[in-house]
């Protein structure tokens, strides 16, 4: 907490949006990192990011990934490593309060989930995407045994990644592989297709639905009118979002963004939620180091 002027008491959430007279490393919620001490980046589109909290387990080498909103909470699926070498270890699923930041809880992935690139809720349905697979689990139930309790799980064609995962409110799971040239696709796949008892793997013909994918794509979310939002990054490059056409996959928008985006996620006030690896321990001598989960308030984004 921090006295006003007027001697009143700031909440952590009003904290998180205090510029912090003027201080590039502001008190902000969750365990603020130890392994770096470096003030925060000056990042692009700074004016369109409101509430701000720590990666959740940063100093034990968790390496944020997968993001998703259910109701009040934010999720981050994160993966240990400490080395630019290993790009898997031990997965979890953090729970942090919307609305404060604070953590909620937590609970392990299995061991097939060394790297979760995205996370995507239905209903009380949470899915977790690695490259060739994808996990749905009962989220309440998960998070009472602090352990995944899985609906279903399948195999998937990795030409299809998963990299990321979205879900449109039609039950749509959407998701791609990450590539830095050519021409890849982005698949729309029925949730149900991945709850059935089938044991065949997920193929671009379960695809409903196929739209051309941006380069670079880290996450995706849609908003709440529909349209699709990608974000963009490659180690220490420029990062970018995106917003797409959900019908034809143009790109109606890019924006700025700061550097080791990752998965995206809408919250019920339309504004979009991300986090950020740079800085992590494993990413920690790239030039950007803002190791944040963050809002997003897309009207305010400029090109």
């Amino acid at each position: 907490m921090r006295l006003t002027r007027r001697g009143a008491l700031l909440s952590a959430a009003e904290l998180a949006l205090s510029p912090a007279a003027g201080f590039a490393r502001p008190r902000l919620p969750g365990d603020e990192p130890r392994h770096d001490g470096r003030e925060l980046s000056e990042v692009p589109n700074a004016a369109a990011i409101g509430r701000r909290y720590w990666v959740p387990g940063l100093d034990d080498g968790f390496v944020p990934q997968g993001l998703a909103i259910i109701r009040d909470e934010i999720l981050v699926a994160a993966y240990r490593s400490e080395t630019h070498e290993q790009d898997s270890g031990p997965a979890r699923i953090f729970r942090l309060a919307r609305s404060d930041g604070r953590l909620l809880g937590s609970f392990a992935l299995p061991a097939t989930y060394g790297h979760p690139g995205g996370l995507a809720v239905v209903g009380d349905i949470v899915v977790a995407a690695n490259s060739g697979r994808l996990l749905a689990l009962d989220f309440p139930r998960s998070c009472s045994a602090g352990e995944t309790v899985p609906l279903g799980e399948r195999l998937v064609d990795k030409a299809m990644g998963p990299s990321f995962l979205a879900a449109s409110t039609d039950k749509l799971l959407w998701f791609g592989p990450y590539r830095r040239k050519g021409e890849p696709s982005l698949y729309g796949v029925p949730l149900k297709r991945l709850l059935s008892g089938s044991e065949r793997p997920i193929e671009t013909a379960d695809a409903v639905a196929t739209l051309p994918l941006p380069q670079f794509a880290q996450g995706a979310t849609f908003d709440q009118r529909g349209d699709l939002w990608i974000s963009q990054s490659a180690g220490n490059r420029p990062a970018f979002i995106s917003r797409l056409d959900p019908k034809t996959g143009a790109v109606l928008a890019r924006y700025p963004a700061p550097g080791g985006i990752e998965d995206l996620g809408c919250a019920p006030d339309g504004r979009l939620w991300a986090a950020s690896e740079a800085g992590s321990r494993r990413w920690s001598r790239w030039d950007t180091f803002y190791p944040l989960v963050f809002e997003i308030d897309p009207a305010k984004l400029v090109a």
